[in-house]
C-alpha cells in the first residue's frame, strides 16, 4: 500500500529540521539540500520511493496496476479428453482446461474480448508492450519542476531539487521561512536570506559584504579606504559595524558620514578686510592681497606691476599702472592688444609714401634714395646730391653736378685721365716749342716763355725784344723800374715786398714770421703786402690798439662787474646772476622787480616772497581765500566782497541724489555729472571686464555668476556629483576614492583612487563627488 501522505510531509519536515541549506560556490538558482551524516541511504531511497508513490497515487488516483497479469493454478490429475470448446471474442482456451481465458500478459475486463493492462499496448505477435510515458518533449505527465522516469506499466514522478510535491505538482520550498520556522540558518550571521524558484540567496546588508563561504557577512572597514574624513588633515575615522564615524578637527563640521570643511570665508564674508580676499582651505582658511595688490592680506596696497615687471605686456608695448591693475598699449607702429604686439608694414601700403625705396623697421619704416640723391626734410620725398660740393665730388679740378651723378672735366692745359676722376697737365712745349721764339718752359696747366739777358719777353709773351728803357714793360721790373747814371736799369720793391734773385722781380715779406709776431698780441695774418691783427675766440681788438685784445661777456656785466674773461663776470657781492645780475628764488611774480640779495621789489597789492600773496585792505571772512589785490576767494555758501553774505540757493532742485552747496551749484553723486546732476558718468573699465561683467564705481567689475577675477577673467569650477551605481561581482584587488581641487585657472583636478579586496561581493554605494571652490555653495 503506499505511504499515507501526512507521513510523507512528516518525514520531510523531520528531514529538512535535520539539515541546513547553503549554497555551494556562491550559486544563486539551486538549494542544496543534504542530511547529517546519521541519515542513511536507505532512508534517502524510502523517501524518494514514497515521494514517487505519492506522486503516482495523486495522478494515477489509485494504486500502480502491476506490470503483467499473474494466475496461479493448481496441478490436477489429466482429465479424460473432451472436445475443445469454442471461445469468444479473443479468448483463448487455456492450457490444462477446458475453459476460455486471456493470453498471458492480458486481461477481461467485463467482456469477451481480452485488453492489455493499464500501461501497456497490444501488440499483434508481441502481445502487450509496455508504454514509456515519460517519452516525448514537455514535462509529460508530471508537472513542471519534476522529472519522470519510466517503469514496467507505470511511471515515477520526482521533484527537482527546491521543489516538493504537493496537490498541484511540484511547488517551491521556501528555504528562508523553513529556516525561521525550524531555527536553523539558511544564511550566515549578518546576512538577510532571500528566496528564490528552486533556490535562496544570501544578501548582505550596506557596511558589510559576502565572505568567502558565500552565507555569512563580514564587516567592510570604511576607514580603510573612505576619504570623506579627511584623515590627511588631522581627522579621526572610527569604524563601527556595518558603518564609520567621522571626529573632525577644528574647521570642520561633522555631517554624516562626512567631516565637511568650514568655509569660513562664506560664513564670515568680511574675515579679511580692506583689499584682502578670503580664500577657503580644508580645515582653515587664509587672507591674500587681490589680484593687483601686495601685502600680507590683511593689509594691502596698489601694486605698479609697471614698475615691478610683473605684468604681461608685449616687449613692444607701454605699460600704464592703474588701482588695481594695468593696462598695456602697443607702441606706435605695431597692432595687438598689448599683451600681443605685431609689427606693422608700413611699406606695404603706397610703398610707404616713400619717393624711392621703403624699408619696414620694428615699431615704424624708411625712406631711402637712389644713389646721388638724398632724403629730403619731409624723410620721404629725394633730392639732388651735388656732389661737387663735398670734396669738389672727388674731381680734382672742375666738378659738374647732374640729376643723380655729376661729372669731373680740366681747366685749359689739362687733360681727363682714363680715371674719370684726374687731370693730366698737356707740355705744351713739346708742340713747336709752345711758340715760344727763345726758351720754353712747361707749367702745370700751362708754359712759359723767357728770354735770355739783356733781352725782355715781348707783349705777346712768346717772341724776346731787347730793353733799353723803363718805358717799355717798366724796364721788365715788377714794381719800381729806374734808370742809373750810367744808363742801366734798376728795379725796386714797393714797401712790404723784397728783391727777387732775378733782380726784376718782387717777393712778399712774411712779417708774422718772426718772433715778434709782427708785434700783435694774439693772432698775425700776413698777407700780400703787409698784415693785420687779430683776436681769438671770445675777444676783440681794443679801440685805442689795435694790436691788443679785449675779452668779450655776452650778457655784459652789469652792477660794475668787470669782464675778466669770455663771459666771464668779477661780480660784487650779492649779484650772482649772469652779467652781475641780481637772483631770486623762488623768481619775482606779478611785475615784481628782483633786487640785490635776493630780494624782491613787488607792486602795489602784493607781497611775501616772490611777490606771491595777494594784499586785500578788507580781510576775507568765512575762510574766504585772497587770490588777488582786494579780491576774495569765498566758500559755496557765502559771497560779497569778503565773503560775509550767504548766495542764493539753487533755483532749480539737484537731481540723482545732488545736494545744493552755493549759488545754483549741485554737488553730485559719484554716478552723475552736469550742473543739475543730470548726466550719468559711463566711465569704461580699464582693462575691459570680462564674461559679460558690468563697469562699476572705482573702475571695478562686477562679475556674473560662474565668473572670478579682478575682470571677471576666470570661470569658476561647477559642483559635479558623480553616482556610482549599484553593481555585484568579483573585483581584484584594487581601492577606489576621489579627490577634486580647483587649479589656480578653475579647471577641475580629479584624482581617482580605487580598493576592494579580491574575490569579494562588492556592495553597492552611492558616492558623491564635490568640488572644493570657495566661490561655490554646496561643499
Amino acid at each position: 500500500m503506499p505511504r499515507p501522505r501526512t507521513h510523507l510531509l512528516v518525514l520531510l519536515a523531520a528531514i529538512c529540521v535535520a539539515e541546513p541549506f547553503t549554497t555551494p560556490n556562491g550559486s544563486d538558482n539551486e538549494v542544496l539540500k543534504h542530511t547529517e551524516a546519521s541519515l542513511t541511504k536507505s532512508q534517502n531511497l524510502e523517501i524518494e520511493n514514497a515521494i514517487g508513490n505519492f506522486s503516482r497515487t495523486e495522478q494515477g488516483g489509485g494504486p500502480a496496476a502491476t506490470p503483467a497479469a499473474s494466475f496461479n493454478t493448481t496441478s490436477t490429475p489429466a482429465p479424460a479428453p473432451t472436445p475443445t470448446p469454442q471461445c469468444p471474442g479473443n479468448q483463448v482456451v487455456l492450457v490444462g482446461s477446458e475453459g476460455c481465458g486471456c493470453p498471458v500478459g492480458m486481461v477481461n475486463v467485463a467482456g469477451e474480448n481480452c485488453t492489455c493492462p493499464v500501461g501497456y499496448t497490444l501488440q499483434q505477435a508481441a502481445g502487450c508492450l509496455d508504454v514509456d510515458e515519460c517519452k516525448g518533449e514537455g514535462p509529460g505527465p508530471c508537472s513542471l519542476h519534476a522529472d519522470c522516469t519510466n517503469t514496467p506499466g507505470s511511471y515515477l514522478c520526482k521533484c527537482v531539487r527546491g521543489y516538493l510535491m504537493g496537490a498541484g505538482g511540484c511547488q517551491d520550498i521556501d528555504e528562508c521561512a523553513l529556516a525561521e520556522v525550524t531555527g536553523l540558518q539558511a544564511c550566515g550571521s549578518g546576512a538577510d536570506c532571500r528566496n528564490t524558484l528552486g533556490s535562496f540567496s544570501c544578501f548582505c546588508p550596506v557596511g558589510y559584504v559576502m565572505a568567502l563561504d558565500g552565507h555569512s557577512c563580514v564587516d567592510v572597514d570604511e576607514c580603510s579606504f573612505e576619504e570623506q574624513c579627511h584623515r590627511e588633515l588631522g581627522n579621526v575615522c572610527v569604524n563601527n559595524p556595518g558603518s564609520f564615524v567621522c571626529q573632525c578637527q577644528p574647521g570642520f563640521r561633522a555631517e554624516v558620514p562626512a567631516c565637511i570643511d568650514v568655509d569660513e570665508c562664506k560664513e564670515t564674508p568680511d574675515v579679511c578686510a580692506g583689499q584682502g580676499v578670503c580664500e577657503n582651505t580644508f580645515g582653515s582658511y587664509k587672507c591674500v592681497c587681490q589680484r593687483g595688490y601686495r601685502g600680507n592680506g590683511t593689509y594691502c596696497e596698489d601694486e605698479n606691476e609697471c614698475a615691478s615687471g610683473r605684468h604681461g605686456c608685449d616687449t613692444n608695448a607701454r605699460c600704464g599702472n592703474i588701482i588695481g591693475s594695468y593696462f598695456c598699449q602697443c607702441y606706435q607702429g605695431f597692432n595687438g592688444d598689448g599683451l600681443s604686439c605685431f609689427d606693422v608694414d608700413e611699406c606695404a601700403l603706397s610703398n610707404g609714401h616713400c619717393e624711392h625705396n621703403c624699408t619696414n623697421e620694428p615699431g615704424g619704416y624708411s625712406c631711402h634714395c637712389g644713389i646721388g640723391y638724398q632724403l629730403a626734410q619731409d624723410g620721404h620725398n629725394c633730392s639732388d646730391v651735388d656732389e661737387c660740393v663735398v670734396q669738389n665730388g672727388t674731381c680734382e679740378q672742375v666738378c659738374t653736378n647732374t640729376q643723380g651723378s655729376f661729372l669731373c672735366s680740366c681747366r685749359p692745359g689739362y687733360q681727363l685721365h682714363i680715371d674719370r676722376h684726374s687731370c693730366v697737365d698737356i707740355d705744351e712745349c713739346k708742340l713747336q716749342n709752345g711758340g715760344c721764339s727763345h726758351t720754353c718752359t712747361n707749367t702745370p696747366g700751362g708754359h712759359t716763355c723767357s728770354c735770355p739777358a739783356p733781352l725782355l719777353l715781348h707783349a705777346d709773351n712768346t717772341s724776346c725784344v731787347n730793353v733799353t728803357s723803363c718805358d717799355f714793360r717798366r724796364g721788365g721790373c715788377d714794381h719800381v723800374c729806374t734808370v742809373r747814371a750810367e744808363g742801366l736799369l734798376y728795379c725796386s720793391c714797393s714797401a712790404g715786398w723784397q728783391l727777387g734773385k732775378d733782380l726784376r722781380s718782387c717777393l712778399d715779406v712774411n712779417e708774422c714770421g718772426d718772433f715778434t709776431n709782427g708785434g700783435c698780441e694774439q693772432l698775425c695774418q700776413n698777407h700780400p703786402g703787409g698784415f693785420n691783427c687779430s683776436c681769438g675766440e671770445g675777444y676783440v681788438a681794443r679801440t685805442d690798439d689795435p694790436t691788443r685784445c679785449q675779452p668779450v661777456c655776452d650778457p655784459p656785466c652789469q652792477n660794475y662787474g668787470a669782464c675778466v674773461a669770455p663771459h666771464s663776470c668779477d661780480c660784487p657781492a650779492g649779484y650772482p646772476g649772469p652779467g652781475c645780475s641780481a637772483m631770486c628764488s623762488p623768481p619775482c611774480a606779478h611785475g615784481g622787480t628782483c633786487m640785490r640779495w635776493d630780494m624782491c621789489l613787488c607792486p602795489p597789492g602784493w607781497t611775501g616772497t616772490g611777490c606771491h600773496t595777494a594784499v586785500c585792505e578788507l580781510p576775507c571772512a568765512n575762510g574766504g581765500r585772497c587770490v588777488r589785490p582786494e579780491t576774495c576767494h569765498c566758500p559755496s555758501d557765502y559771497t560779497g566782497p569778503q565773503c560775509l553774505s550767504q548766495p542764493v540757493q539753487c533755483q532749480k532742485p539737484c537731481k540723482n541724489g545732488g545736494v545744493c552747496v552755493g549759488l545754483n551749484r549741485c554737488r553730485c553723486a559719484s554716478d552723475f555729472t552736469g550742473s543739475l546732476c543730470e548726466t550719468a558718468v559711463t566711465t569704461p573699465c580699464v582693462p575691459p571686464c570680462h564674461h559679460g561683467a558690468t563697469c562699476s564705481p572705482h573702475n571695478k567689475c562686477t562679475c556674473p555668476e560662474g565668473t572670478a577675477g579682478i575682470r571677471c577673467e576666470r570661470l569658476t569650477c561647477p559642483v559635479v556629483t558623480t553616482v556610482v551605481s549599484m553593481a555585484r561581482a568579483v573585483r581584484k584587488g584594487v581601492r577606489e576614492s576621489y579627490v577634486d581641487r580647483c587649479g589656480p585657472l578653475g579647471v577641475q583636478l580629479c584624482t581617482k583612487y580605487r580598493i576592494n579586496q579580491a574575490r569579494v561581493y562588492l556592495q553597492a554605494y552611492r558616492v558623491g563627488y564635490r568640488v572644493q571652490c570657495p566661490e561655490k555653495n554646496g561643499r
